[in-house]
């Protein structure tokens, strides 16, 4: 991938497999995409930018609220005429509607939503927008304000376009020559009685058939995340949910090409029985010699554990593999997870590091500048 930082490619679906089991409250799912025998080439840590396809049936349901056909001609990609139920379908974001959409419906008389618009207001309209169970997308907004008539012009010049969705790859192109892998869950839920859908993991998931093709692309993700450039540094890393997509990528790699370096894995999900992804390889790697791995499923038991408790159990050997010059990886939850994570690193250099608080800052802040702490968190 040198000197590119994006390279694209129709990609082919080769396989979708649901990994979780009966009785998992998600929908979690391997995907195997062709690459075609073009010449095309990632590393670990690496990710593949997928283009979002809205769900059919919340474009007809828009279609209806602003009384177009599907047929009327609105700007699509890169500006080029197509009919408005195509555009809808494969450019514009439906998810958060725009502050431009939003204007326009108040000057068509639905003043209610003119108070959000108001200086002072950015929280209100923050929490209209995306507040816990409370969020309204695009069809929210043009159903509940059905005299608010706009043309199918109007409603494409105020939405946003679509952007695309990066997921870490989940294989090493050494084992894998000529495809690449995907862990994606389902994003599915609730507001006011309609089921949300996110438009890239469940077209992946239900509405990509195996065979099919789609324009996609590889992104370089070298700078930031990384493998050790020495094959026999040791790598801690920090993986739950599809956050664990990544590192399956990086011990395949170390797998295939022979380094010597040790490995170890934090994984946690839900239940062991529903939700421990890719169990076999891990047992594999396991009675090889080539992992260490520590699990936490947090409804397993009555007081929820989580990877960050796993980490303070294993306090003394997380610290004596830093000192030996392990790089330390997280992927996945930024807002939770990651900063559990971060404040149990914290924690471990002053515990079994005998460091002061400000000295365990320190030494957190130098793992950081000399690029042996990295995160890839969303």
């Amino acid at each position: 991938m040198a000197g590119d930082h994006k390279q694209s490619f129709s990609g082919r679906h080769l396989l979708n497999c649901r990994l979780t089991g009966p009785g998992s409250e998600k929908i979690t799912r391997h995907h195997e995409i062709s690459l075609q025998g073009a010449p095309l080439s990632y590393r670990p840590g690496d990710a593949l930018g997928v283009l979002p396809q809205n769900d059919p049936a919340l474009v007809a349901r828009i279609l209806a609220a602003i009384g177009a056909t599907g047929e009327e001609a609105v700007p699509g990609a890169g500006d080029v005429p197509t009919p408005i139920a195509l555009a809808l379908s494969e450019c514009y974001n439906l998810d958060t509607p725009s502050r431009r959409l939003l204007e326009l419906l108040v000057s068509r008389g639905a003043t209610d939503l003119a108070g959000l618009l108001e200086k002072g207001h950015a929280e209100q309209l923050k929490h209209y927008l995306s507040g816990w169970n409370e969020a309204h997308d695009v069809l929210d907004v043009l159903e509940d304000h059905p005299a608010a008539r706009i043309t199918p012009h109007e409603l494409a010049g105020a939405l946003r376009k679509s952007l695309p969705k990066l997921y870490s790859v989940a294989s090493s192109q050494k084992a894998h020559p000529d495809q690449v892998h995907l862990l994606v869950v389902s994003v599915r839920y609730r507001i006011r009685g309609r089921e949300r859908l996110g438009p890239c993991s469940t077209w992946l998931a239900d509405r990509w058939p195996v065979g099919g093709t789609a324009d996609m692309y590889l992104q370089d993700q070298q700078r930031h995340f990384a493998m050790p450039a020495d094959p026999d540094r040791p790598m801690i890393m920090v993986g739950p949910g599809t956050g664990l997509a990544p590192f399956r990528a990086f011990v395949e790699e170390r797998r295939a090409t022979g380094a010597m370096g040790r490995n170890w894995l934090f994984f946690g999900e839900q239940r062991r029985s529903t939700d421990f992804f890719y169990e076999q390889e891990w047992m594999a790697y396991r009675r090889d010699g080539l992992l260490r791995m520590d699990v936490a499923f947090s409804r397993d038991q009555a007081d929820k554990v989580y990877v960050q408790h796993r980490m303070r159990e294993q306090a003394r050997d997380v610290w004596a593999w830093l000192e030996e010059g392990a790089e330390f990886f997280v992927c996945g939850d930024k807002k939770r997870m990651a900063a559990d994570v971060d404040r149990e690193l914290h924690q471990i250099a002053e515990t079994a590091g005998g460091r002061t608080p400000d000295q365990a800052r320190e030494y957190v802040e130098d793992l950081r500048r000399t690029k042996r702490y990295k995160r890839d968190v969303y």
